[in-house]
C-alpha cells in the first residue's frame, strides 16, 4: 500500500501547472482553486473534490473521471466552495487516468477547466474461500424475485443526489469492533465466485448499537435478502453508508441523524453464518473502503 500522503492548496506553477494533487489555475481574474484530497491513490478508495473562490460566489462545478460525472454541492449560501466525491473502482489496474475539473464564476468569469491525470498505485485484494448451506449460494425462485425487486429499490436509493453540504469533520466507526472480513475481498462460495466484498466486517455480538458513521438522512430503514436489517444513509451529493445485518432497526426512512446517533442493533440477519456489522461506503453505485472516511486529509479540520 502506498504512503498516507496529506494535500495542500497551492498556485499552479506556469512551467508545471499539474504538480501536485491540489491544483489552482492562474488567470487575469482570481479563477476558483480546486483541491482533490484521499487517503490513497488505490482501487477501493473515495476522492473528495473541493473547488473554492476567495472572490466569487460559484456556478455548479462540473467533473467527469473515468465514467464517473461528479454531484457537487455548495456549502453555505454565499455559495463559494462546493464539494464532490469520486472512488477509483475497484477493478482499476495501475497506472494514469484523467480527473476533469470544470469550474467558473457565477457570472461567467474566470472559468477553469483542469485536466490531471492520477497516478492508481497497484493493490491485491485478498480470496476468501468458504463452504457454506446451499442455500446461501443457490437461492431459490421466490427469493430470486424478491432479489430483484430489491436491487432496483436499492438503484433507486443510490441514483439519489442530495444537496447536504459535506461534513467539515472526519467520519467514526460504526462499532467498537475490529475487522474480520476486509473490503474487496474475493469470495469463493462452495467453489462459486462471488462478487467482491462491498464493505467491511465488523466484530460485534448481537445486540451491539450501531452508531451513524457521519451525519446525514436515512435512505433506506428494511429488511433486505442478502443484507437482513439494513439502513442506508445518505450524506449528500451521491455519498451513502451502509450497515448491515441488524438485529433491531431504531431509525425510520427520511429522519435526519447526527454522528454517532444510534441507528439499530448489530445482529446476524439476512446471508450471514454468525453476528456482525457490515459497513459499507458508496459513492452512487461506485463501492469504496468506509474507512477513507475516517481519514481526516478528507477534511477540513
Amino acid at each position: 500500500m502506498g504512503a498516507r500522503r496529506e494535500f495542500v492548496p497551492r498556485r499552479a506553477n506556469r512551467r508545471n501547472p499539474a504538480a501536485g494533487w491540489l491544483l489552482a489555475a492562474t488567470a487575469l481574474a482570481p479563477a476558483p482553486e480546486i483541491a482533490l484530497r484521499s487517503r490513497a491513490l488505490e482501487p477501493g478508495e473515495i476522492v473528495r473534490v473541493d473547488v473554492a473562490s476567495a472572490s466569487c460566489a460559484l456556478a455548479a462545478p462540473e467533473a467527469r473521471f473515468l465514467d464517473q460525472n461528479v454531484a457537487f454541492v455548495a456549502d453555505g449560501d454565499a455559495r463559494k466552495t462546493w464539494s464532490g466525491w469520486l472512488v477509483i473502482p475497484l477493478e482499476r489496474g495501475p497506472g494514469s487516468v484523467d480527473v476533469v475539473v470544470d469550474a467558473s464564476c457565477a457570472d461567467g468569469s474566470a472559468r477553469q477547466e483542469v485536466r490531471h491525470a492520477i497516478v492508481v498505485e497497484p493493490k491485491t485484494f485478498t480470496e476468501q474461500k468458504l463452504d457454506v448451506e446451499s442455500k446461501y449460494v443457490n437461492p431459490s425462485k421466490a427469493a430470486l424475485q424478491r432479489i430483484e425487486r430489491e436491487k432496483k429499490r436499492l438503484a433507486v436509493v443510490y441514483a439519489l443526489r442530495t444537496p447536504l453540504p459535506a461534513s467539515a469533520s472526519p467520519f467514526v466507526l460504526p462499532v467498537p469492533g475490529d475487522p474480520t472480513s476486509e473490503f474487496g475481498s474475493r469470495r469463493i462460495l462452495n467453489g462459486v465466485p462471488k462478487a467482491p466484498h462491498p464493505g467491511i466486517d465488523l466484530r460485534a455480538a448481537t445486540g451491539t448499537p450501531v452508531a451513524a458513521a457521519g451525519g446525514g438522512i436515512v435512505a433506506l430503514a428494511s429488511d433486505l435478502y442478502y443484507s437482513g436489517g439494513t439502513v442506508i444513509l445518505d450524506h449528500g451529493a451521491g455519498l451513502f453508508t451502509v450497515y448491515a445485518h441488524l438485529s433491531k432497526i431504531e431509525v425510520k426512512e427520511g429522519a435526519t441523524v447526527s454522528t454517532g446517533e444510534r441507528v439499530g442493533l448489530s445482529g446476524a440477519t439476512g446471508r450471514v453464518t454468525g453476528p456482525h456489522l457490515h459497513w459499507g461506503g458508496r459513492v452512487g453505485s461506485e463501492i469504496f473502503d468506509p474507512r477513507g472516511l475516517t481519514d481526516p486529509k478528507l477534511f477540513s479540520e
